[in-house]
């Protein structure tokens, strides 16, 4: 048992759940799920932590699979549902699938194939598009949105990076990464609230 651990990803999770209750049900159905794709997946992977971290251990398997998905369709559906956000651009239903199956084909190359790198190589693109599609919002005058997309990358380098960061902290790397993440979707739904028709 790592109780630290658990608390901290306890913590990821309710927010994961307050993110979704609070902003993205109330957004169009299409353009909740491509928000979903990214933010559930990250709270379902927490929630299972939890129980890994309670010493449940079969349920790391669980999470890695929502870790991986996040990831992968997740991340892909992040870049698309912010380039709608910041031009103001409404969903077109077919696309958004599209979008969908590209994200989940991928998840499901990775998740048969065990081919993490191709996990990387979608993170180190897609939170940089992420960036600099809040960047733009700032020039365009969505400054709300921009922020708050810039705000949520930056959370996550924090904790994908926190042992460069914050070598010699009093909170153990797992915990910090933990609760910088949960900033980070936290950020994400207040971005998404600006889509909320």
């Amino acid at each position: 048992m790592e109780l630290s651990h658990a608390i901290s990803d306890t913590v990821l999770t309710l927010v994961g759940i307050f993110v979704f209750l609070q902003y993205l049900r109330k957004i169009n159905f299409e353009i909740c799920l491509l928000w979903e794709a990214f933010i559930l997946s990250i709270t379902a992977a927490s929630f299972f932590g939890v129980i890994r971290f309670l010493g449940f251990t079969q349920a790391r398997l669980i999470s890695e699979f929502f870790q991986h998905l996040a990831g992968t369709a997740g991340a892909i559906c992040l870049v698309f549902v912010s380039y709608l956000l910041i031009m103001s651009k409404s969903a077109n239903k077919n696309t958004v699938y599209v979008v969908l199956c590209l994200g989940f084909s991928l998840f499901i190359y990775v998740t048969f194939t065990d081919n993490l790198s191709v996990l990387q190589y979608v993170s180190m693109i897609a939170i940089p598009l992420v960036l600099i599609i809040g960047i733009v919002g700032l020039f365009k005058g969505k400054v709300a949105e921009g922020s708050w997309l810039i705000f949520s990358v930056l959370a996550l380098v924090l904790a994908t990076y926190n042992k460069n960061f914050m070598p010699n902290t009093i909170l153990d790397p797992i915990d910090i990464y933990h609760y910088l993440v949960a900033i980070s979707v936290f950020c994400f739904g207040r971005a998404a609230r600006h889509q909320i028709k």
